[in-house]
């Protein structure tokens, strides 16, 4: 017989990556983001050079994937902290590789 992994505080992980994509996904027929009322409603900009660069708030949502890493990681014996880990590890990475990749362009044609 299989042994399920119990839930627990690493289960938590997973609602903490919803919460992540919840953050930048467009809801609705007016593609509503919440990250990006967020930045209005603070006068912040959404890009890095206007409106060009890099998405701020797809930065920002390291806020979401860094916890949800640790608790994934420090709880690992919970259901679904592996796959909370994964999608966390390839947002986080995909959260800093656009940024990095813009400033290298700016350094090389500057």
């Amino acid at each position: 017989m299989e042994r399920r992994r119990p839930y627990g505080i690493g289960t938590f992980s997973l609602l903490i990556v919803a919460l992540g994509f919840a953050f930048n996904y467009a809801w609705g027929p007016e593609d509503f983001r919440f990250s990006y009322y967020l930045f209005h409603q603070m006068n912040w900009p959404i890009y890095s050079k206007g409106d060009e660069g890099f998405v701020i708030p797809t930065v920002i949502t390291a806020i979401f994937w860094i916890p949800a890493i640790i608790i994934a990681r420090k709880h690992n014996v919970h259901y679904g902290t592996k796959t909370a880990s994964i999608l966390a590890g390839m947002m986080l990475l995909v959260c800093f590789i656009g940024p990095l990749a813009t400033v290298l362009e700016w350094l090389i044609y500057s």
